[in-house]
């Protein structure tokens, strides 16, 4: 069963501008960190449970693909998705729509992560009610099998 598109609302802060005077490239990455967290925080998953249960997400790699600008004061929202799934869940796609006020898309973060035992210092199958937290997420069209 999935969600709705979850979407978390922001507003471009002053720290957040490059010297183009719109939202810097970091600052996006900043922004999909916070949605993913916040979606899974909404869903039982708090940094305390992060600890407890000795897991964690790792990013390994990302990619930000630009449409519209952001500039100071902007209100938005960053969507979750899921774009991709292993088999045991152990890797993952994370996508990020930033979205304007009007719906226009101004940017993706596509984060290709996996869950890291913390302990064992590798990457972990995750216990099943947080993969099933990501696989309530909307797909994206273009879903892979990992």
């Amino acid at each position: 069963m999935q969600d709705i598109h979850p979407a978390y609302p922001y507003t471009v802060a002053w720290g957040d501008l490059d010297a183009n005077d719109h939202l810097r490239n970091t600052a996006y990455l900043d922004y999909a960190a916070q949605t993913r967290f916040l979606y899974l925080r909404d869903r039982g998953f708090t940094p305390l449970h992060f600890r407890e249960a000795g897991i964690g997400p790792v990013v390994l790699s990302e990619q930000i693909s630009y449409f519209k600008e952001l500039r100071f004061l902007e209100v938005f929202a960053v969507t979750m998705h899921l774009g991709g799934m292993s088999p045991d869940g152990s890797k993952f796609i994370m996508v990020n729509r930033f979205l304007k006020q009007d719906g226009r898309q101004a940017a993706e973060v596509a984060t290709r992560g996996a869950w890291f035992d913390l302990r064992q210092r590798r990457v972990a199958v995750p216990p099943e009610a947080l993969t099933e937290a990501l696989l309530a997420l909307p797909r994206t069209e273009s879903f892979e099998a990992m």
